[in-house]
């Protein structure tokens, strides 16, 4: 049997343990929700576990809870291609958002093993905590893996739904015996990662896969809140209120001003205030509002219009504050530099792609693991499946069919890598 058809295969059981795990972590209605080294994470990471094992993969854990499934016999003075993607979701989200990628690379792996392996190692990586809702920032189970930041740095973050520090939900899992594993430049030789598109290109266009140019940088305030002063809304003309709405809702829509300005020379500029609330224990329709908790986020794949964003953000926060009498406390800031993804890796899913009949839509994408292993100097590729109703949302959807179909674009580019 040939490589694809046994990939084919192999990808039609991961997918049902795919939906076996979503059943066990959500519902329809309220959407999937796996926090990161929380129970959720720690159930699709069981089930990875063990169907990793059940294709004859050789699995380990790292000291940060990254799964590492390889293909044994592999040479081992050769560096090695890695693939994969999170285990985590957002809170009520998607079940494919970065699980699919996990599965596909588990199924490309477990395909090369029956397939007699290669003369590359070929490692599937299912990694911890990408999403940024958990501790306020993103990629904690990569970034950690890869030496961009440490437990120390890391270990005092606290998850928002808990309180309680990264470092004690790690602790809980019992990965303080395990390996810091050796993935670096000098490791490995290639990161492919496979995830659903998060934004509407593929269904529009009537294509199942894309393969990603470059990924967004960007810079964040999770927990940003402006501080006015409450009054009678009654009794207050509008030369004495400070009111902490307003002076958010400026700070909103001068930055959609900048977003349509740039998007006539960058259409990858995005601009988004998730969160945005007034204090329920103490918010009336007679008070003129002194508190606003919210976020902020501006991403591009160009670092001058990231640089752009926060020179305004500092002259808004100025001025915003002079002229309404209000107080900004934006709280930690977070942000990543843009990635340029790795031509040759392109190249290789594109012929992936081609060689079972399709053409890779080229795109820009959002923040994923990859940039992790980019920003460590390691060659690294995003492929995108179509995929329905976006993401970070109980309605995300994909298909059975295209995810296969993934797998099999993954798995050719995966193993043209290998046999360089």
């Amino acid at each position: 049997m040939s490589f694809d058809r046994t990939l084919e295969d192999i990808a039609a059981q991961a997918w049902a343990v795919m939906e076996e795990i979503g059943r066990l972590t959500g519902t329809k209605e309220e959407g999937i929700t796996r926090p990161c080294y929380g129970e959720g994470e720690q159930i699709a990471a069981e089930k990875v576990t063990d169907f990793a094992r059940s294709l004859g993969l050789e699995l380990e854990p790292d000291r940060f809870g990254n799964l590492h499934g390889v293909v044994p016999g592999a040479d081992p003075s050769a560096k090695a291609i890695m693939t994969g993607s999170h285990l985590d979701s957002v809170p009520g989200g998607g079940n494919y958002d970065g699980l699919a990628g996990v599965m596909a690379s588990l199924a490309t792996a477990a395909a090369a093993l029956r397939d007699g392996g290669n003369r590359r190692s070929i490692r599937a990586v299912a990694m911890r905590g990408e999403e940024s809702p958990w501790f306020g920032t993103a990629y904690v189970g990569s970034r950690m893996m890869l030496g961009h930041s440490t437990l120390a740095d890391l270990g005092g973050l606290p998850r928002f739904d808990t309180g309680r520090p990264l470092q004690e939900h790690l602790d809980e899992l019992s990965y303080a015996s395990a390996p810091v594993m050796p993935i670096s430049r000098e490791t490995v030789a290639g990161f492919f990662e496979l995830h659903i598109e998060q934004g509407p290109l593929l269904t529009a266009k009537n294509l199942p896969v894309g393969v990603a140019t470059d990924i967004r940088g960007n810079t964040r305030y999770p927990e940003a809140r402006c501080l006015g002063e409450y009054g009678h809304s009654a009794a207050l003309p509008r030369a004495y209120r400070h009111d902490a709405v307003l002076a958010v809702a400026e700070l909103a829509l001068e930055f959609e001003r900048f977003w349509e300005e740039a998007e006539r020379h960058d259409p990858s500029c995005v601009f988004t205030m998730g969160k945005f609330g007034t204090d329920p224990s103490t918010h009336a329709m007679t008070k003129v509002p002194g508190e606003v908790r919210f976020s902020f986020n501006v991403g591009s794949i160009r670092e001058e219009v990231i640089a752009q964003a926060d020179a305004l953000l500092s002259r808004l926060l100025d001025s915003i504050t002079q002229r309404r009498g209000v107080r900004f406390e934006m709280g930690p800031r977070f942000g990543s530099l843009p990635s340029r993804l790795d031509p040759a890796l392109i190249a290789m899913v594109e012929e992936s792609a081609k060689a079972i009949g399709h053409d890779a839509l080229r795109l820009a994408t959002v923040g994923h693991d990859a940039a992790m292993f980019h920003q460590a100097g390691i060659p690294a590729s995003v492929m995108l499946v179509r995929n329905a109703n976006g993401s970070h949302n109980p309605r995300e959807s994909m298909a059975e069919a295209d995810f296969v179909l993934g797998a099999r674009v993954l798995g050719g580019a995966v193993m043209l890598a290998a046999s360089g």
